[in-house]
């Protein structure tokens, strides 16, 4: 919220000390994909078929998905006056919509859009039976994300290309950094996880130079600090309440907040009280999206797949 709320003040409405560049939100999702690639893994333990895993990502992104878009453009729409695109809004209820080939109604899908592309290739690894060779797959995902980079990526391009939507291309060493934490976890790394992690850091090198390099050693660090037990001082109710709405509050803290803080500025709001506002009220509309929506709706879907399949 901070690395889009701060400077979108400094740059639309008057100017003030920037503290949170954009970057730092960028790389915290780069982050989360660190972490995703662990967690994805251990999901498949808890699944028989590909179809069950399809269903546990299913109930668990779409409900709030489609609450949030519904709330983000009744709101920008009917109360700040922007702009319907029914076509628009249609698609993107698909969450596909960038495989499509329309926009995203909101810069911050984009994420949802690897991820997607992350859950698929794991499904279709996961139904052959290759996820016990998981290693192996690793390094031919990596190859191939280095092929991808050397030979066939244009940093000049502003969209991604279909390679790097289909197979995550551009985001494999964070994924992979996951996967290697979940299956090292609780014993000591071998050489070859040792391997992966160096192929991880030249693959991301070639991706994203030695910046991409320090965010992937920053991202693995953190993650190898809080399954250590080091970060375990930053557990509390709050951290815990935070990361129960985090999904929720990714969703719909954008677009509503970019059309909010204008109108806050123009009741003559300063940056610490505009912002303040309008943190407090995402938090909120998160916290009811997630507590009302996504878990009863998760729970439901889940237990009616228990029953039925």
């Amino acid at each position: 919220m901070f690395s889009h709320y701060i400077p979108y003040w400094n740059r639309y409405l008057e100017d003030i000390v920037v503290l949170v560049p954009n970057s730092v939100g960028y790389h915290a999702v780069e982050l989360f994909f660190v972490i995703s690639g662990m967690v994805i893994f251990m999901t498949l333990a808890k699944c028989k078929t590909a179809a069950d895993f399809a269903w546990l990502r299913f109930s668990r992104l779409f409900p709030a998905y489609w609450t949030a878009l519904a709330i983000a453009t009744f709101v920008t729409v009917v109360i700040f006056g922007n702009s319907f695109w029914l076509g628009g809004f249609i698609v993107n209820t698909t969450m596909f919509q960038q495989f499509l080939g329309f926009p995203n109604l909101d810069n911050v899908y984009w994420s949802l859009t690897v991820e997607l592309a992350f859950y698929l290739n794991v499904a279709w690894v996961f139904a052959l039976g290759l996820h016990k060779k998981i290693r192996t797959c690793l390094v031919v995902w990596l190859s191939l994300s280095a092929f991808w980079a050397l030979v066939l990526f244009d940093p000049t391009r502003d969209d991604r290309d279909w390679l790097s939507l289909l197979f995550a291309f551009d985001y494999a060493p964070f994924f992979a950094c996951g996967i290697v934490f979940c299956i090292t976890r609780g014993r000591r790394w071998t050489p070859a996880d040792l391997g992966l992690l160096v192929m991880m850091l030249v693959t991301q090198f070639l991706i994203a130079s030695w910046q991409g390099v320090a965010v992937l050693a920053i991202a693995a660090a953190l993650l190898f600090a809080a399954l250590s037990g080091y970060l375990r001082f930053m557990t509390n109710k709050l951290t815990l309440w935070l990361g129960a709405i985090s999904y929720s509050l990714y969703l719909i803290h954008r677009n509503i907040a970019y059309n909010l803080l204008p109108w806050l500025h123009e009741q003559g709001l300063g940056p610490i009280a505009g912002i303040s506002v309008t943190v407090i009220g995402m938090l909120g509309l998160a916290a009811a999206i997630t507590f009302l929506v996504e878990r009863p709706a998760s729970r439901r879907m889940r237990s009616w797949h228990r029953r039925n399949v």
